[in-house]
């Protein structure tokens, strides 16, 4: 079956990543980028999270993981290559109902990780349900000819005038005949009107 596609506001939510490699690395950077508060536990640090931890961007926890470490998150992140231990982690998280994802371990995860484009606010995702992480790259790597950062800005701009226009016409049908007539005028035109 395939996983539900949804966006959430990780903004300040507890995201708890035990590892310390390359895919732990590439997890918290994620979760970095889109605003969580990332607690990592290993044994040692890799060089790239320990600049995050000097620079005061995670916390670090050096030590074996201990199953009190996913209390009180929101997300946990089994990326260590001890497989028996990512298991033991999806267990114990979706025993008390913590999202969990054990990296390269399908069956143990409530969700996976997209591959994604993000131009400011505005990201397009692919999965694969876990079945093809080449293709889904393949598919992000096209997309990444079509998202560019000039829809990136334009879509911060749509945002910024939506109040506005909502306030000016009645009915849905104006509303989506103004935006349509805007967005069209600037991906014809290559530029954001002004406010």
């Amino acid at each position: 079956m395939a996983y539900f596609p949804m966006f959430v506001d990780m903004t300040e939510r507890e995201c708890l990543i035990v590892g310390c490699g390359n895919v732990a690395y590439r997890k918290v950077m994620v979760m970095l980028d889109f605003g969580a508060k990332v607690t990592v536990v290993a044994e040692d640090i890799c060089e790239e999270l320990g600049k995050l931890t000097i620079e005061n961007r995670i916390t670090f926890i050096k030590r074996r993981f201990e199953r009190k470490d996913c209390d009180g998150m929101e997300m946990v992140i089994a990326a260590t290559d001890d497989n028996a231990l990512n298991h033991e982690i999806a267990e114990y998280c979706k025993a008390k109902g913590i999202m969990v994802n054990a990296v390269d371990q399908k069956a143990d995860c409530s969700f996976i990780f997209p591959s994604y484009v993000k131009e400011k606010n505005l990201v397009a995702a692919f999965s694969s349900s876990g079945n093809s992480p080449v293709l889904t790259q393949y598919l992000k790597g096209k997309e990444q000819e079509i998202l560019t950062p000039f829809l990136g800005e334009l879509n911060e701009y749509m945002g910024q005038i939506r109040e506005k226009v909502i306030a000016e016409y009645d009915t849905e049908a104006e509303r989506k005949r103004v935006f349509k007539e805007i967005l069209c005028a600037a991906i014809d035109n290559g530029r954001i009107p002004k406010l």
